[in-house]
């Protein structure tokens, strides 16, 4: 069975992505972000998430060699799936901010 909060947790990640001043997080950062919305993911999700948002253009991986720490560095596409200008397979519509 499929698990229906992944396209939650990819907009979640593509969101707190473009809010950031850099436009970059690392692993542990997003990993924080989830749980912050009620998402318990373990790192290797969290990696999962970024391969996943890279394989589809929306992000580009830094991976630190030897250390596990993964940077997720926005990219174009991902900006506007994040804003809501396009809309994406697999991923939720933006969270809407009060």
């Amino acid at each position: 069975m499929d698990n229906i909060f992944l396209p939650n947790q990819r907009i979640i990640i593509l969101q707190g992505l473009e809010k950031d001043a850099g436009r970059s997080l690392s692993n542990e950062m997003l990993q924080r972000l989830l749980r912050s919305y009620g998402h318990n993911c373990g790192i290797a999700e969290v990696n999962r998430h970024i391969n996943w948002l890279e394989q589809r253009g929306y992000v580009k991986a830094n991976r630190l060699e030897n250390s596990g720490l993964v940077i997720a560095e926005m990219l174009r596409p991902g900006i506007d799936v994040a804003t809501g200008f396009v809309r994406a397979e697999g991923i939720d519509p933006p969270l809407q901010e009060d």
